[in-house]
């Protein structure tokens, strides 16, 4: 079964922040519903829908700081009335846009979730999470990495509600008063946390009505949405006691075919789109896919609509804001405020796409309404490039010789490694068209190309003076307001690359995103821990690092080497110890770290990780005038290993350069001969796989080059540690993979022997 949606646009704000839009409960009497909004110019406003015409209810003056987040109290007196994160300023605006409540906290981080109820706040910075009683502050927890979200519910107790976080350390964590209550791991970097209350209430009475049988224990447990970095979506069921997993949406997973592998941006989770009386799931993500999941009789979720909207979506919500229906509502990161109806060609009374076809007299009504709504729009265009005009003309009166000047808005940007690919993607999205986007880099990278992206890309020689290893340009598409780059980068140099976006619109006010590249950049976090058969099944090489040094010490020395490490983590009691579990995503070998204070223990079935990480930690050591020593245990059989892994990608790399010669060689033989008759079936099947090949060619340009330099690596770091110095055979090792007589065997010899 899939599900058909009409789009409406119903309003355009300024750019919007996560969870700044709200929709006001059903009045009695009413078949629609008024919808909050909140924008980054500090403007709060509330607009209604009737007779198919926007009614604006109040509108607040802009102001100093951007709405982060917007809310309505949850107290049976609190349903009508607004709250809003201003920074560190806590506002309450009731429904007539008059202002109740003015609160500034001790926060010194801007608030980017709120939760009030009656005269509990409850907020949540990048770290720090507060709750304020009566304006006095309670409790303070702060997180070992960023809290992306916050949801609140009563997990632990009926009477009292406990802070849900979605945190970057891949946890959910609950929170009772200042303190840790328990944690989830995620499969990924928490991004979403989502409360879903209505499917708790249909548990509770279901499992009132059935008080004779066995209950479920996760009848009386809070069910919780949370999405990740990632992609994947995920159920939790929590209570006093434990929390209990539910379904899984993995896009990466076989079981699921298609769809968006983007973060997860905005959850929801309470609404019923198919009529079947299940609520079903909504989910955004940063690149603009909007997605709506119905749960199966199993409880399985199943997609039934997808679309993307070009652009991060914010928020998710629902309600009956257009039409007296149940509809999606979203709020993406320009600002477009769209709603999304079950129903676009066929639609019965219920308002689904699954019944008779409209009567003529039917397709004559909306015809009308689409015609009216046709005249708004075009008086409104005409009204705004009047109200233009005449601020051009004042503008040009008051400053003749002046120059618009202007702080740079928001970008929402995003720069992850991508494991199947081993590339970095970096992602841009801005409120406003973008003219340009120039991307420079401390160290060497290669600018790859994207599928179905459009700007062109125009590389320049760096001057070395510069201290730039890489320059490059891109010419955006006109409108385009998203733009994604895929970079390769080299482990091992470590150093930085900036990004400079230019708006197409004036001014040209140019915003500035750096990026730190790290010397594992290329290694992730395990999803999982790496079990003891898994290490004993591959050669592991150990090294150890004793001294004089703190556990905050080589805690930073590995956050600046390897990524997701959390910012701030509690040292370990003593006789225990930190671990962490990586994976490199361009050779799939393991890395295994294990710290604590005075030392630390690295392990991995490669040399070349512990050979950066000696080299890092030595000189920061240095620097520090501390005393560290080192110890190592090599493995034998790693060579061998290390061949296995790598000649699958130097072959089909090797093949896939030897048949575009073929083809380009064929191609000329066909062209001056004028007939590929006298081709065999393997030539004449190349020359129809031309396109494909050159396609591959194109996406990883160099790439043999580049593995031939990881295998260089390999083989200078594997007989360092054996106290022999091969940099001079590193010319020799280039032409022996790449000659005609290569082999795994041969590759295996050279790495074990150290002799070409």
């Amino acid at each position: 079964m899939s599900l058909s949606f009409s789009r409406t646009d119903i309003t355009q704000t300024s750019q919007a922040e996560r969870g700044t839009m709200t929709v006001f409960p059903l009045t009695k009497g009413k078949r629609q519903q008024k919808l909050a909004l909140g924008d980054g110019d500090g403007v709060i406003q509330t607009i209604g829908v009737k007779n198919d015409e926007r009614v604006s209810v109040f509108k607040t003056n802009p102001g100093p700081t951007p709405v982060s987040s917007l809310v309505l109290g949850q107290a049976r007196t609190q349903t009508d009335k607004l709250f809003a994160s201003c920074g560190n300023v806590v506002k309450g605006v009731n429904k007539k846009g008059k202002e109740f409540f003015k609160f500034t906290t001790n926060l010194t981080e801007p608030i980017a979730k709120l939760h009030v109820d009656n005269v509990t706040i409850w907020a949540a910075g990048e770290y720090v999470t507060n709750q304020y009683v009566n304006c006095e502050d309670a409790y303070y927890y702060a997180a070992n990495d960023k809290v992306n979200d916050m949801a609140v519910a009563p997990v632990i107790i009926p009477d009292e509600k406990n802070p849900i976080l979605a945190c970057a350390d891949r946890f959910v964590r609950v929170l009772q008063g200042g303190e840790l209550f328990y944690e989830v791991a995620t499969p990924g970097a928490c991004t979403v946390v989502e409360h879903c209350a209505a499917n708790d209430a249909n548990r509770a009475k279901e499992a009132e009505a059935n008080s004779g049988m066995k209950i479920d224990k996760r009848a009386k447990a809070r069910e919780v949405l949370y999405g990740t970095e990632q992609g994947v979506v995920g159920q939790l069921f929590l209570d006093g006691e434990k929390p209990r997993r539910g379904w899984v949406i993995d896009p990466s997973s076989s079981s699921t075919t298609g769809g968006s592998r983007a973060g997860v941006s905005a959850l929801h989770g309470d609404c019923d789109l198919t009529g079947d009386g299940v609520n079903d799931v909504v989910v955004g993500r940063d690149d603009g896919s909007l997605e709506v999941y119905t749960l199966d009789e199993n409880g399985q979720p199943r997609k039934v609509f997808e679309k993307n909207l070009g652009e991060s979506i914010q928020t998710l919500a629902s309600g009956r804001v257009t039409t007296g229906f149940n509809e999606i509502l979203v709020h993406t990161f320009s600002g477009k405020v769209i709603a999304f109806r079950p129903g676009a060609d066929e639609r019965t009374i219920d308002g689904f796409a699954m019944g008779e076809q409209p009567t003529e007299h039917q397709m004559k009504m909306a015809d009308d309404v689409a015609n009216r709504r046709t005249d708004q729009l075009r008086a409104e265009i005409e009204s705004l490039k009047a109200d233009v005009k005449q601020a051009r003309a004042l503008y040009g009166n008051k400053a003749e010789n002046l120059v618009a000047a202007g702080g740079a808005q928001r970008v929402l940007d995003k720069f992850q490694l991508d494991p199947d690919t081993a590339c970095y993607r970096l992602t841009l999205e801005a409120p406003y068209p973008m003219f340009s986007v120039s991307v420079a880099s401390t160290v060497p990278l290669d600018l790859l190309d994207v599928e179905n992206d459009e700007a062109m890309c125009a590389r320049s020689e760096p001057e070395l003076t510069s201290g730039m290893a890489a320059l490059a340009t891109y010419r955006v598409q006109e409108g385009k307001s998203r733009v994604e780059i895929r970079l390769r980068v080299i482990e091992g140099r470590a150093g930085s690359a900036r990004a400079f976006i230019v708006p197409s619109t004036q001014p040209k006010t140019c915003a500035e995103k750096t990026y730190e590249i790290k010397s594992l950049c290329l290694h992730r976090r395990s999803l999982n821990r790496h079990g003891d058969e898994a290490l004993a099944a591959r050669p592991m090489n150990a090294m150890r690092i004793s001294g004089n040094f703190a556990f905050d010490d080589v805690h930073a020395w590995i956050s600046r080497c390897l990524n997701e490490i959390p910012n701030r983590v509690d040292a370990p009691p003593p006789g225990g110890e930190i671990v962490y579990d990586f994976e490199s995503a361009l050779m799939g070998t393991l890395l295994r770290v294990s710290a604590q204070e005075g030392d630390a223990t690295f392990w991995s079935d490669s040399v070349t990780p512990l050979a950066l990480l000696k080299e890092f930690i030595g000189r920061e050591a240095t620097n520090l005038k501390l005393q560290v020593r080192f110890n190592f245990d090599l493995a034998d059989g790693t060579p061998g290993h290390f061949a296995r892994l790598l000649h699958p990608k130097l072959h089909d790399n090797r093949e896939l350069n030897t048949r575009a010669r073929i083809v380009e060689a064929l191609k000329e033989i066909k062209q001056q001969e004028e007939t590929d008759e006298f081709f065999d079936d393997d030539q004449k099947e190349m020359l129809r796989d031309e396109a494909a090949i050159k396609s591959r060619l194109k996406e990883q340009p160099r790439e043999l080059d580049y593995l031939i330099g990881v295998a260089k690596d390999f083989f200078v770091d594997w007989h360092r540690f054996k106290g022999v110095n091969v940099k001079h055979l590193l010319p020799a090792l280039d032409s022996a993979l790449r000659a005609k007589d290569y082999s795994l065997e041969r590759l295996s010899d050279i790495l074990e022997s150290g002799s070409v």
